[in-house]
């Protein structure tokens, strides 16, 4: 019978064998009689807890190094190396004395493993491991065996670092993730615990299971007895499940840390927040931004790249997005040492994400002079159910000291002047336990308050933080310190639970779960996760290339909400995806005065939009390096954005059946948009045309006839005028639509099925695309932007958005004569691509590709694989990978019935899967589905 696990690790002293309790006597025994010699007062040591919180599975000179130290003992490297010899001979002695006895249970179960197929290592940091293992007649039951040698030999760190393990796992030829890892000591479980593996089993030998579990230990046991091999699978499942549901990160590197601050952000549609930590340390981006808080473009700031500044951006009061600072930061201080991770403190960090409630837990290990430990939790959150409310609490444990801790919270940002130049400080209030902080933003005038009282208690610190503007008051000041001032301490873990049951009802809607399959679904959630986060109740504001997790792009509104995003919503939360499309309606004036500007009719949607629907999108970029200026076309040309907009609208009626929306706000979108259109064509001698534009495909400016364009411009055209008949409006301009749509020419299938992306396409310079330029943010084509023109290369999907946004207006045989085109054409230089790809590619049933680029889409942030997740996560890829998978693989479509999977959709699954389950919202329904392997 097979399990989910092929290998297990036990450690020896303590697990296997009963020797603990004589390196418990022996190091007794050796501190004792140091301790005597060195006079004064005399403590001996403790051969319980003092045994099993500071040497017990360590090597020995660290053993030694952490005891003394504990006691305010400095000593040097030779008296450490003497101290451990002395060790070695005394624990030699006892077991020459003593001999060695095994746990029987642990061999039964040892055994029970083997017999279905799991293969066995041992480990321990005894230099006489082998010898104990061999006196013992265990040998043959181990198929690989590490002690205290092999540690020095192998330049291997020694426990709580996890590198024995790993050495033993790779000898077992099994991944940590599928390996068990059986401990008795806590630093033995802490490095099971960082070294990612599958199940950590703690072995209490005596009222120490707290503290194992306080380690990481997923199971405690007295004896191993109580455990079996069913057992333990099923409690490797239940951890899988619960890892499924959380983003770990295990110690701090200061070059990621940017990446972490982004994948670890907090929000509530209303706000979002980096997840930087407590203490932040310098550098850090610790932002809060503010939906629909905008100032002047601040030339100094990059752009989507920390390459690219954009300089000479005029006046607009609403062209970025405003990072203001974190109301969370706190200063940790012991005895005037501050303690964080940017001075010679920090030890241990461990960063959680538990999305499934919506909380960021940091936990933080310092150790200062004399060896003393001060273990800091901190946990918060941006409450789901009250959108002006942050939560935060911080958990002091001093774990071998008694020196107070000083714990200061703060509102003030000593560098803001550097760190956030929109705002202008206007006040700052400490009264006791309430602090207040006011800015303005410079060009745009708004007003943010942000307020905080705090709770101290014995365990450290709570606080509640209101934050409002004068967006959402007329007063923001008394309307956060009223906030922030009705709120009862009483109810603060109510506060955490109400938040995270409002992320339970997201999630009975949202969560995609692959059974068997945990890192999968985790990738998945974290998509869901994030997609979330910006995505509030407020119409006049919509989701930012970056969403609040960071500040590339200025925080613009592109098509990307609409056409990768929108559909997630769709069919999870569909009132969200309603008021996406109220922030266009709401941008509607904006969109009009861009078209009156290029010289047309109607409302012509801004590539980049902010709050007033203003493009906002930079006519050139300057790199930092060189200084050399690169023209960007996009914000001219780009204006397939208008159509996608419409295509929005359809689909959200299409999904909901909403009436009310499609006769008010959708109908003067559609109709402002179709009047645009019918605008911007030009006469040819047999048919209409658009000219001098940009597709998808942002490497090829001033086109004519792009595929894509045309194709989405005749399709706004047709659904306007539609509606127009359902609604018994507009009926002459509605003739002109379809006389347009009608005449409008739509590149098609040529004599091979491939259609043409733009006129003149097929003549451009061939181009080598070489494996090793894929996947990467296109800095070197933006660097030689003329020649690439001219060159048949696509930074992202272009003519194949056709069979991806409508599936049914092509065969088989077109889509895959047009994806064996364009794919090896394609650098894939936008995060957008790879999903539509794996789309594609899922449904010609191209495993290969659509699970190599399914891959890629999933973990594109989790892996950095474009390199700048530090400017915050991709929102698009993660709606994309959701299409892909659901529209995709599965093959979705709707019905009067709901929806229905393609018939070939178990067959399709990716490598692995063995079943997809979710529920998808259709006209005021919620369908459950699920797929089987077939």
């Amino acid at each position: 019978m097979s399990t989910g696990f092929g290998a297990a690790i036990f450690d020896m002293d303590g697990v296997i064998t009963r020797t603990a309790q004589l390196h418990a006597q022996a190091w007794k025994e050796l501190f004792d009689a140091f301790l005597q010699e060195r006079g004064g007062a005399f403590e001996p040591f403790d051969a319980r807890a003092e045994y099993r919180a500071l040497v017990d599975g360590k090597p020995r000179i660290e053993g030694v190094r952490s005891f003394l130290r504990s006691r305010g003992i400095e000593p040097g490297e030779k008296e450490q190396a003497a101290l451990a010899e002395r060790k070695d001979a005394i624990f030699k002695r006892l077991l020459g004395d003593e001999g060695v006895k095994t746990f029987a249970s642990t061999l039964h179960l040892v055994q029970e493993l083997r017999e279905r197929g799991v293969r066995t290592g041992v480990v321990t940091s005894s230099r006489h491991g082998r010898e104990i293992v061999q006196a013992a007649g265990i040998e043959a039951l181990f198929d690989a065996r590490l002690d205290g040698v092999d540690l020095d030999a192998l330049g291997l760190k020694g426990k709580p670092d996890p590198d024995m393990f790993l050495r033993c796992a790779e000898q077992l030829g099994v991944p940590a993730g599928r390996t068990l890892v059986f401990e008795d000591a806590i630093s033995g479980v802490e490095a099971g615990r960082r070294g990612g593996f599958g199940l950590v089993v703690g072995v209490d030998r005596g009222d120490n299971a707290a503290a194992l579990r306080h380690a990481g230990a997923d199971v405690v046991v007295q004896d191993l007895a109580a455990l079996t091999a069913d057992g333990l699978e099923a409690a490797l499942r239940q951890r899988q499940d619960t890892l499924a549901w959380h983003i770990e990160q295990e110690g701090f590197d200061r070059a990621r840390e940017r990446q972490m601050e982004s994948l670890f952000a907090i929000g509530n549609g209303y706000m979002g927040l980096r997840g930087a930590l407590d203490t932040p340390p310098p550098g850090a981006h610790c932002d809060l931004f503010i939906a629909g808080v905008y100032d002047r473009k601040r030339a100094d700031l990059p752009y989507s790249e920390l390459e690219f500044l954009t300089p000479g951006r005029g006046d607009d009061p609403h062209a970025e997005l405003v990072p203001l600072p974190s109301p969370l930061r706190l200063t940790l201080t012991l005895e005037g040492e501050p303690l964080d991770f940017g001075g010679p403190h920090g030890r241990e960090l461990r960063r959680t994400l538990d999305m499934r409630q919506g909380v960021l837990h940091v936990e933080a290990l310092y150790e200062t002079a004399g060896g003393r430990r001060t273990r800091v939790r901190t946990r918060r959150c941006a409450a789901l159910t009250d959108p002006h409310l942050l939560l935060h609490e911080a958990l002091i444990e001093t774990e071998n000291h008694w020196a107070a801790v000083e714990v200061r919270p703060t509102l003030r940002d000593t560098h803001a002047a550097e760190r956030h130049p929109h705002i202008e400080h206007l006040e700052h209030l400490v009264d006791g336990e309430l602090e207040l902080v006011r800015y303005a933003t410079r060009a745009s005038g708004v007003e943010v308050c942000i307020a905080a009282r705090a709770l101290r208690t014995a365990e450290g610190l709570r606080r509640f933080v209101s934050v409002f503007t004068s967006r959402d008051a007329p007063d923001p000041r008394a309307a956060a310190l009223a906030h922030v001032g009705a709120l009862d301490w009483g109810h603060f873990d109510a506060l955490f639970a109400g938040h995270a049951q409002a992320w339970d009802g997201f999630w009975e809607k949202a969560d995609i779960r692959v059974p068997g399959r945990p890192s999968v679904a985790q990738a998945l959630r974290f998509g869901a996760y994030h997609l979330r986060l910006p995505a509030g109740d407020d119409p006049r504001a919509s989701i930012p290339a970056r969403t609040f997790t960071g500040r590339a792009y200025e925080g613009h509104i592109f098509w990307d909400v609409e056409v990768f995003m929108l559909p997630f919503f769709l069919h999870t939360e569909p009132e969200r995806a309603r008021n996406l499309l109220l922030y266009r309606h709401r941008t509607l004036e904006g969109a009009r005065r861009r078209a009156r500007a290029l010289g047309y009719r109607g409302a012509c949607f801004a590539w980049e939009s902010t709050v007033t629907g203003d493009d906002v999108t930079p006519s050139r970029i300057v790199l930092r390096s060189t200084g050399k200026e690169i023209p960007i076309f996009t914000g001219r040309q780009q204006i397939h954005v208008t159509a996608d907009v419409a295509y929005g609208v359809w689909r959200y009626w299409e999904a909901t059946g909403d009436e009310a929306f499609l006769a008010g706000p959708g109908a003067e979108i559609l109709f402002e948009t179709a009047r645009f259109w019918a605008s911007r064509v030009e006469r040819g001698e047999r048919h209409l045309h658009i000219r001098g534009v940009v597709g998808p495909d942002e490497y090829h400016h001033d086109v004519d006839d792009n595929a894509y364009t045309n194709w989405m411009a005749r399709f706004n055209l047709e659904r306007a005028a539609w509606v127009a008949d359902h609604l018994h409006r507009a009926g002459a301009e509605a003739e002109e639509w379809k006389r347009v749509a009608h005449e409008l020419h739509c590149p098609g299938p040529g004599a091979d099925g491939v259609i043409e992306q733009f006129a003149g396409f097929f003549a451009l310079d061939a181009y080598s695309l070489a494996d090793e330029e894929r996947f990467k943010a296109p800095l070197s084509r933006l660097f030689d932007w003329d020649r690439i023109n001219r060159m048949q290369l696509i930074k992202q999907a272009d003519v194949l958005m056709l069979p991806f946004l409508f599936p049914e207006a092509f065969s088989e045989a077109v889509v895959a004569a047009n994806y064996r085109y364009y794919e090896p054409r394609t650098d894939h230089g936008s995060s957008l691509s790879p999903a539509v790809h794996a789309a594609i590619a899922a449904r010609l049933e191209l495993r290969q590709d659509a699970e190599r680029y399914l891959k890629q889409s999933l973990w594109l942030d989790l892996q950095n694989g474009m390199d700048n997740s530090m400017l915050g996560v991709h929102p698009a890829a993660m709606g994309g990978t959701w299409q892909a998978l659901v529209f995709g693989f599965l093959g979705v479509r709707f019905s009067a019935d709901g929806p229905q999977p393609h018939a070939r959709a178990g067959a399709r699954l990716p490598a692995g899967w063995e079943a997809v389950e979710m529920s998808l919202a259709w006209r005021g329904g919620r369908h459950p589905l699920r797929v089987e392997r077939t």
